[in-house]
């Protein structure tokens, strides 16, 4: 794309030199069309107009020139203006010479000195013209130059951003695995060995799960339920009857997109810390549901005790989250993490609701 931008600027460039030349040229001929003898007049004008279209090549690369020196503003507008003006003259007497050449039909032509003079007298209006062209192009490169760093640092941002949520990504998986190989360590050692024979299956098939590629480390919020309910499946075999689970989600918002494993770290923390050291267990409820351009997504742990909570407030799983969220959505969002009435344990994020087909590429 890069090189198809680099190859449509050369001819965008003639096309606008050309155009605007052109342009120049008709409005001076047109001039010349109220005098009577508007032929050597107009002579003069196509003259200065060819003449200043070549000399504006000379300084596109005096600009270019400049613009690589990074040459300070004033030393450019002064070496800007004495070229200009050199060049406006040359232009002028150009075409001074043409009208003499080829205007004054069956009278002689007029002396150089005339030609010259006529030259100095009427540089003025092409030294205008190569003086504003300067300034254009040079105006023009500046903000070309001016999008091309703001496109780089967008791309560096955006770099910077990506690796920052892949490496806190990075941080669950190993958090994860190491408890559910305890998980599974507790149940060979306990005899259970069809239990853990199946959370192992469960196990391998979360794994694949995370490591599908995802686009910009982005899920919707079905896929993502989808991987909590594997994980789920994955305690279940542990705690049996002792973990309660009930999941609302609005249809309106399972297309909404969602850093991927966003939610997994936070149900791991509630069941883990929460529910699993309860001898008479506990229930989990996750809900997300749409308000307005917002989606607030509410995971709530009937069974927490004081010494839970702390474990619960200073864990991995909210520490990993947070991170996540700012560095995903910046200021636009919100969480909080706090205990409830009922002895519990309530999490609460809001993000914007964003669809995976407005998503950018």
């Amino acid at each position: 794309m890069a090189d198809r931008m680099n190859r449509a600027r050369p001819s965008r460039f003639w096309r606008i030199q050309i155009a605007g030349w052109l342009a120049y040229g008709l409005i001076s001929a047109l001039g010349a069309l109220p005098y009577r003898n508007a032929y050597p007049i107009l002579l003069y004008f196509i003259g200065t107009t060819v003449a200043a279209f070549s000399a504006s090549l000379v300084m596109l690369a005096l600009c270019r020139r400049l613009a690589a020196r990074r040459t300070p503003w004033p030393n450019t507008f002064a070496l800007i203006v004495v070229c200009s003006y050199g060049l406006g003259i040359v232009c002028s007497i150009a075409g001074a010479a043409l009208e003499a050449r080829y205007g004054h039909i069956g009278t002689t032509s007029q002396p150089w000195r005339s030609i010259a003079f006529v030259g100095f007298a009427n540089a003025f209006s092409p030294t205008i013209m190569l003086v504003a062209w300067s300034a254009l192009y040079l105006g023009a490169s500046h903000w070309r130059e001016m999008q091309q760093r703001e496109r780089e640092l967008l791309l560096a941002e955006s770099l910077a951003r990506e690796s920052e949520l892949k490496a806190l990504r990075y941080q669950i998986t190993p958090h994860f695995l190491f408890n559910t190989l305890n998980g599974i360590s507790t149940l060979v050692g306990e005899g259970e060995t069809q239990s853990a024979r199946r959370m192992i299956a469960l196990l391998a098939d979360f794994l694949r799960s995370t490591l599908l590629p995802t686009r910009q480390g982005d899920v919707t919020i079905a896929e993502e339920l989808a991987q909590v309910q594997r994980y789920i499946e994955i305690e279940q075999v542990r705690l049996g009857h002792r973990l309660v689970v009930t999941m609302h989600c609005d249809r309106e918002v399972q297309d909404t997109c969602v850093p991927h494993l966003l939610l997994q770290p936070l149900i791991e923390n509630a069941i883990r810390h929460g529910i699993a050291p309860r001898a008479e267990g506990g229930r989990l409820s996750l809900a997300i549901i749409r308000d307005d351009d917002w989606v607030r997504i509410s995971i709530h742990n009937s069974a927490c005790e004081l010494h839970e909570r702390s474990t619960l407030s200073g864990g991995l799983g909210l520490t990993n989250t947070a991170a996540r969220l700012a560095a995903r959505y910046r200021d636009n969002y919100r969480f909080s993490a706090s205990g409830d009435a009922s002895h519990g344990w309530l999490v609460e994020i809001e993000i914007p609701h964003h669809a995976k087909a407005d998503m950018p590429p």
